[in-house]
């Protein structure tokens, strides 16, 4: 790249590179409270995470808590499953949050990056839906994320084409429950017929 390209570069950013931008304070706020979260007992997640309810209960803006449950989840993540979640990571999860699309590779983390708003959309009670490919990662997303959300003092479940009526509506509502889109699509329409 030549001198001129590179000028041009730095005054007319591209769509995603503003966005890279827009969310480097985040990730650095999340970054600030990585200490204090490596300080905590083990016993104290499940405060924490009660806390947060608490938050949003009394007003507080969902987006406001990302910073510290997404330091929360890292942490945990790192104690359950040996597993800390990489600044990429963080950006992809705040995306997803924001409900945009967050591109990776294989064996890059996506199931990891998906416990972060996982988690913090748990917070507000209504339950949240994570969508996979197949009954297989289901199944597998959910026992394994699931020990994190354990940890933190959430439950999780999973959704596939061997569970009866009963099994289904008690995963349903966990507060993170794993699933096909085929599943999800046919249960809302066995639920509105």
């Amino acid at each position: 790249m030549n001198l001129f390209s590179r000028a041009l570069n730095k005054i007319f950013k591209t769509g995603n590179q503003k966005e890279l931008d827009r969310v480097k304070p985040l990730v650095g706020k999340i970054n600030d409270l990585e200490p204090n979260f490596k300080s905590l007992k083990n016993e104290d997640f499940k405060a924490k995470t009660q806390l947060l309810k608490k938050n949003l209960k009394d007003g507080r803006k969902l987006t406001s808590l990302i910073p510290e449950s997404f330091a929360l989840v890292r942490e945990a993540a790192s104690r359950v499953l040996g597993e800390r979640h990489y600044d990429a990571q963080l950006i992809g999860g705040i995306f997803l949050h924001e409900g945009k699309i967050s591109e990776m590779k294989t064996g890059e983390g996506k199931t990891l990056v998906s416990t972060l708003p996982a988690y913090l959309n748990a917070l507000t009670g209504k339950g949240v839906h994570i969508v996979t490919v197949n009954d297989y990662l289901a199944k597998r997303d959910s026992s394994e994320m699931g020990e994190i959300y354990k940890f933190l003092g959430l439950t999780s479940g999973y959704i596939n084409n061997e569970q009866d009526d009963y099994e289904r509506k008690e995963n349903y509502n966990f507060d993170i429950t794993y699933a096909t889109n085929s599943e999800l699509g046919f249960d809302y329409l066995r639920d509105n017929m």
